[in-house]
């Protein structure tokens, strides 16, 4: 089988509303690419920072979706932003991302290892000796690499929380849940039951096959499903903690969704320097309660919440 793969590179100011595109569109797929041979290094093993460079996957026959990428990128970066596009085959598509994916820690204990370097004796070097906690992802196309910052920011918080021994959460839903790297961080802390769910049948898939390569303590429960927030699920379960990394045009315009999960703490990433006043008055007025703790990298927040 074919798919349609578009190399595209944009200003990260613009990564936010282009990803609300891509959801919309219901791609096949889509990545980002954090290490490119061909991208000018920086000190970071290229590590690229300076533009948002992803690659997405449509059927071959979706012109239609394609030109709507285009007319994106033509409105709005007009002269910052590129596309290039090409025929693969199915394997292509699912083996390309492996060249970019290395192993990489994330505060004092993580580390997230490619599935397919867990058993590499160099590998093991990295985390084992001194006692990391490894995180083995296979993100195929599904949102979480650990890469982003994003996905980062909140699993730097969850080790801090850790190493501070404030840690105390037995349950927890992850909602958009992508490649399930937050829910396999938060059951390798101690978290004993984790519901987890993704609108993208891809991610569903990519988390239920990540948790299957992580290894846990006897009696921990996970479980994952193809939905929106309007789950009953998140309405009729108490949790500890509900994490949500997921944009903020998604989260606002669920916010009556949001606000009927029946968890005392949420800690939300995916908003933007521009838009996160505004969230924080959307969850004051529909989730009264306080922000507990905050940090902001490149302009991507980490927002703790505590309800009333």
């Amino acid at each position: 089988m074919e798919y349609r793969e578009l190399k595209v590179n944009l200003p990260k100011e613009l990564s936010d509303s282009f990803y609300e595109l891509l959801d919309t569109l219901q791609c096949a797929g889509y990545y980002e690419i954090l290490f490119d041979g061909e991208a000018p290094k920086e000190k970071d093993q290229g590590l690229i920072r300076d533009n948002t460079n992803i690659r997405i996957y449509l059927q071959t026959d979706e012109i239609d979706k394609e030109l709507k990428i285009l007319i994106f990128l033509k409105i709005n970066a007009p002269d910052n932003s590129n596309a290039e596009s090409r025929n693969i085959e199915t394997r292509d598509y699912e083996e390309a991302y492996k060249e970019y994916y290395k192993p990489f820690s994330i505060g004092k204990k993580l580390w997230v290892i490619p599935t397919w370097e867990k058993n590499e004796p160099e590998t093991v070097k990295l985390w084992k000796p001194s006692g990391g906690i490894p995180l083995f992802i296979n993100p195929g196309v599904a949102f979480g690499t650990g890469h982003h910052e994003t996905t980062k920011l909140i699993l730097e918080y969850l080790d801090e929380l850790y190493d501070k021994g404030e840690f105390q959460f037995q349950s927890a839903c992850d909602v958009g849940t992508g490649s399930g790297i937050l829910s396999i961080g938060l059951a390798k802390f101690g978290v004993s039951k984790i519901f987890a769910l993704d609108i993208d049948p891809n991610a569903v898939k990519a988390a239920w096959s990540n948790w299957t390569e992580n290894e846990y303590p006897k009696g921990f429960q996970f479980s994952v499903e193809e939905s929106g927030i309007d789950n009953p699920k998140l309405s009729n379960t108490k949790y500890d903690l509900a994490i949500a990394n997921i944009t903020f045009a998604v989260l606002s315009q669920n916010i009556r969704h949001l606000a009927k999960i029946e968890a005392p703490r949420i800690i939300f990433s995916g908003i933007i320097t521009e838009k996160k006043d505004q969230f924080l008055s959307l969850l004051q007025s529909h989730l009264p309660g306080k922000l507990l703790y905050s940090k902001e990298w490149n302009e991507w927040w980490v927002l703790d919440w505590v309800r009333n």
